[in-house]
């Protein structure tokens, strides 16, 4: 049986947080690294980027299709809505991992 390493979680979220958050796509850089950061509970994003990232950021599974329409409509294209919606559950996902693994090194630095 071969031995393998375990992957590094840190070093592979920080290259989906660079490649979404950092990298040229089809929308515009600002516009996702506000919808992510409204995903996480922070700045608005603009309207009608702003409701919708806040609703995945909160509980994905209350998106409306109303919500989705408007980001349609106002990204002009289902290609350019699906990545602002991609961001905004990136974004709130590396939240999570985020506080998940500040959880996990302060439960492994505690006292036993």
């Amino acid at each position: 049986m071969k031995d393998t390493i375990p992957p590094d979680h840190g070093v592979l979220a920080e290259a989906l947080r660079r490649r979404v958050l950092e990298e040229p796509a089809l929308t515009d850089l600002a516009l996702r690294q506000a919808v992510a950061a409204s995903a996480q509970g922070g700045p608005a994003a603009p309207p009608p980027y702003d409701a919708l990232a806040r609703q995945i950021g909160e509980a994905a599974f209350r998106v409306t299709d109303a919500q989705v329409a408007s980001v349609v409509t106002a990204a002009g294209t289902e290609k350019a809505a699906f990545e602002l919606i991609i961001t905004a559950a990136v974004g709130a996902g590396l939240l999570r991992w985020q506080l998940a693994s500040k959880a996990i090194e302060e439960a492994r630095d505690a006292p036993a």
